[in-house]
């Protein structure tokens, strides 16, 4: 019996059973109700510090490959929320379990999926654990929105041009932001940057050719720069700005608030997601009056929002042209963007790094490339692997290729019947001078065989990846000769958006294109 034991220390407490004590206190337990199977163990211990209710972990899963892929006979833990705190997730993973025959066993709960009362309470303790955390999420959420709506700081990366300070409020202290006057100058000048009708890529040009940076020391991106002119911590809380947020959906306090005095603060503006954080719709957003000075009238502060979505709406494709647009990739690394313009009523379009736009020569020196001459680049490459499909095989990683997992089964199978014959005749001559050799040999066989069930798991994992990967060049090869069939009657967007199905990215090294699938 093979048994896989899943550990995970808590990423919130300290005091919480380590990595080691939980394996061994799922050895001790295997060994007491699996007393009279011979057991070997995996163990699955690299997710120390990821939270429960992320399902993304390293040894997670590796974990459910072994259950797919028939390596496993029982999942252990030492209880279950180690392993998950989500009921849904849990009740498809468990699926998976059953589908494999693969039992499941908490120690701390003390029981086993091979009855229907320990299913049952299995799905129960699974529940409350979700609901614990849940319940922990939401008194926390709470406590930061009612601190937030009383203008204090609840933490998080500062704004640019701003410092905090502790303030005693009551029995408590609380943070404040409050504006640093020597490096508020910066935002006032992005501010005044926009006002004057620069775009964000040219602002952070402008930035960079003149040396100026943020307080991190690093030169300023679109993103950062973005963020700062949308941050409404800057505006002044007169009415206009009760007004704007308003019509934006915003959760606001009352009207009577907005006496023009000090400055906003925006909650909510984030949102953390599984794996990361995701910016909000405005409507979602929450505005607070801070304590702290505003740095831009709002009148100014909404004309620069106005003159962002000006800016975007110039930046909106006017024509359909770019069918590698999201895919290609300067020779330096760097998104490619499509340029296009009139001359004459002919039409010009090409493709440029975006790097050489922003950062200048000195950067990168592709220049502009003429959108015909890469295309037909892409599409003579797409007609060469129609005609010779092996062009584009995806290998799997050949290092320490092994064997098929039919042989070592083979394999395996004579070991174990040597291994029993051998058993047979030590019982017959148990008291031979033989008998030592008889030992040594089941000895050596039994080494043997351990070995070849490594291989094996191996070689079936080998084989799983490899299944897969035949399958994916079949869907790749599938869509190449439908894009090159239907070339003419399909539509621009739907042109990008099978490319960006068929291939990973195309790098543009001067005069060759490299495609990537």
């Amino acid at each position: 019996m093979t048994i896989g034991i899943y550990p995970r220390k808590s990423v919130y407490r300290d005091n919480s059973d380590s990595v080691s004590v939980q394996v061994q206190l799922c050895k001790d337990y295997a060994g007491i109700i699996f007393k009279d199977k011979e057991i070997t163990f995996k163990i699955y211990d690299k997710d120390e510090g990821f939270s429960g209710k992320n399902m993304n972990r390293p040894s997670f899963k590796e974990l459910m490959s072994d259950v797919q892929n028939g390596v496993l006979d029982v999942v252990m833990v030492y209880k279950l929320d180690r392993i998950s705190r989500n009921v849904q997730e849990f009740s498809a993973m468990y699926d998976i379990f059953q589908q494999h025959n693969v039992s499941f066993v908490s120690v701390k709960e003390s029981f086993d999926t091979t009855t229907p009362m320990g299913r049952t309470v299995m799905y129960i303790l699974a529940a409350f654990a979700q609901l614990e955390r849940e319940n922990t999420s939401e008194r926390v959420t709470d406590n930061m929105q009612a601190l937030g709506a009383s203008g204090k700081w609840t933490g998080g990366k500062l704004p640019s041009g701003m410092t905090s300070v502790r303030r005693q409020m009551g029995e408590k202290e609380h943070s404040y932001l409050v504006v640093d006057k020597n490096t508020i100058w910066l935002v006032k000048l992005l501010y005044e940057l926009v006002l004057q009708g620069y775009p964000i890529t040219k602002i952070e040009r402008y930035c960079r050719d003149n040396g100026i940076k943020s307080q991190s020391g690093n030169f300023l991106n679109t993103s950062q720069i973005y963020n700062i002119i949308t941050n409404p911590v800057y505006c002044q809380n007169s009415i206009e700005a009760y007004y704007y947020f308003q019509d934006l959906g915003c959760t606001l306090p009352d009207e009577t608030q907005f006496d023009g005095k000090k400055g906003l603060i925006g909650y909510g503006k984030t949102k953390n997601g599984k794996q990361s954080q995701k910016k909000q719709e405005k409507s979602n957003w929450t505005i607070a009056i801070g304590i702290h000075d505003y740095v831009m009238p709002a009148a100014d502060w909404i004309a620069a929002q106005n003159r962002l979505g000006i800016n975007k709406m110039l930046r909106t494709a006017k024509y359909d042209c770019g069918i590698l647009k999201g895919v290609i990739r300067c020779k330096c690394g760097a998104r490619m963007d499509v340029r296009t313009y009139s001359k004459n009523g002919i039409q010009f379009s090409y493709y440029y790094c975006t790097d050489m736009f922003r950062q200048g020569k000195s950067k990168c020196n592709t220049g502009y490339v003429r959108i015909e001459q890469v295309e037909e680049a892409f599409l003579k490459q797409l007609r060469k692997i129609r005609f010779n499909p092996d062009g584009f095989k995806l290998r799997p990683d050949s290092s320490g290729a092994l064997q098929s997992s039919s042989s070592i089964k083979e394999e395996l199978k004579q070991a174990q019947s040597s291994i029993d014959n051998l058993t047979a005749a030590l019982m017959n001559a148990s008291d031979s001078p033989a008998a030592k050799y008889i030992v040594s040999k089941i000895e050596e066989l039994d080494k043997h065989k351990n070995v070849l069930e490594t291989n094996l798991r191996k070689a079936t994992l080998q084989e799983s990846a490899t299944k897969s990967l035949q399958e994916t060049e079949n869907e790749i090869y599938n869509n190449i000769c439908y894009l090159l069939d239907n070339f003419d009657s399909i539509e621009y967007t739907g042109k990008n958006e099978l490319i960006r199905k068929i291939i990973k990215k195309c790098v543009l090294d001067d005069k060759n294109l490299h495609i990537v699938f």
